[in-house]
């Protein structure tokens, strides 16, 4: 990573973000440089808003520039539900923010992650960094008080689907990982040892097939043994906010 952007990321408690106008603007240049267009958008809509209600930029500003894009927007409608209500429920909980001009952690912790984990995958942070690196935030809490589950939409940002079909009447079938910028090699390894019962060399060795290649064969099982894997499997990435595919294929 660029050492002026990885010193800004590692910093973010320090406010490096791009619309902190007392930066140099060296910096605001090197970090809006970080962001493709559609994110720059975001963020920009995300800071007018902030600006405009004399409030610090929160989580929640960001969701309201995130679902004013249209891959955001486009995921949530397949999934069944209404861009515009939550986009209602963001400027609510605006409206009750009170003025302020501290930077949050959160936010600090949003941009920070999204521009690092877009550099260390070669390419510019998107709509889809941001969207990501919102759980655990005020504006998650809102998303899934919304009835809206967070990494759902994340999957469907990174895979362009829900999860695979895994119904197969009977037989062997091979189970399959495939790689993704946001679950963590640490997780994946994990999962590896602790469902699949590989020792931590070979957890290691298939994590990081699944890593340089986009993707790797777990192993060959019965249907059932298979189908039970990856529920668990599932539940565990689900719950700990990754996007995770995992599913089968026939011999």
């Amino acid at each position: 990573m660029d050492a002026v952007l990885l010193a800004l990321a590692a910093a973010a408690s320090a406010g490096a973000l791009w619309w902190h106008q007392s930066r140099p603007a060296r910096v605001r240049a090197a970090l809006e440089s970080a962001f493709d267009g559609d994110a720059e958008v975001a963020l920009h809509v995300a800071g007018h808003e902030a600006r405009t209600r004399a409030q610090s930029i929160s989580s929640i500003h960001m969701l309201y520039g995130l679902v004013q894009d249209e891959t955001i927007t486009s995921k949530l409608g397949e999934a069944g539900h209404d861009p515009g209500a939550l986009e209602d429920r963001a400027l609510a909980a605006l409206d009750a923010l009170p003025a302020s001009n501290e930077l949050t952690e959160e936010v600090d912790y949003v941009y920070g992650r999204a521009v690092y984990s877009a550099n260390a995958a070669g390419r510019k942070a998107t709509c889809v960094d941001l969207w990501a690196y919102l759980a655990g935030s005020q504006a998650a809490a809102l998303i899934e008080a919304s009835g809206i589950s967070h990494v759902a939409i994340l999957f469907r940002l990174v895979h362009g689907m829900t999860d695979p079909d895994i119904d197969v009447l009977g037989g062997d079938v091979h189970v399959v990982l495939r790689n993704d910028d946001y679950t963590t090699r640490d997780f994946v390894c994990e999962i590896l040892e602790s469902v699949f019962t590989f020792n931590v060399t070979d957890a290691e060795t298939r994590m990081m097939q699944t890593h340089t290649t986009g993707r790797a064969v777990v192993g060959r099982f019965a249907a059932p043994e298979a189908r039970a894997k990856i529920g668990q499997v599932r539940d565990l990435a689900r719950a700990r906010g990754f996007p995770l595919w995992i599913g089968i294929e026939p011999i």
